[in-house]
């Protein structure tokens, strides 16, 4: 992890963790190892949403099985750029599928996004993407 990754770590560990089913800006973008240590820690979803319009990352933390993820706002689309799944399953759920979905729906330019399930490679998913 880098240096800014280990530091905010370690403030939200100092803090008791992190808070459930809410976004955080952290200005940066953030490793797969980052999100992977902190969804083992916490036994919970992490995602990395990068919103266009304002240029920022948000890091959400959800709960063991799901994740509440803002939707498209005006012109600011939020880019679910990846996130991960703490009971290792590789595919998408409906969730996930659906949240893609509506974001074409709404204009956002993403077709595709980024599952990290623990202890397996990432793999990449879209609406056609077979789900669980």
């Amino acid at each position: 992890m880098s240096e800014e990754e280990i530091e905010l770590f370690n403030r939200i560990k100092s803090s008791g963790g992190p808070g459930r089913n809410r976004g955080n800006i952290i200005g940066f973008y953030p490793s797969d190892e980052f999100l992977r240590t902190l969804t083992i820690e916490y036994k919970a979803e992490f995602a990395s949403i990068f919103t266009m319009g304002i240029n920022t990352h948000y890091l959400w933390v959800g709960t063991i099985d799901s994740i509440l993820l803002p939707a498209t706002l005006n012109d600011n689309h939020e880019i679910l750029i990846k996130h991960t799944h703490p009971k290792g399953t590789p595919q998408p759920s409906h969730f996930d599928i659906n949240w893609l979905i509506q974001a074409q729906e709404n204009g956002s330019p993403q077709i595709k996004s980024m599952i990290l399930p623990i202890g397996i490679d990432r793999i990449s998913f879209d609406i056609n993407t077979p789900c669980i």
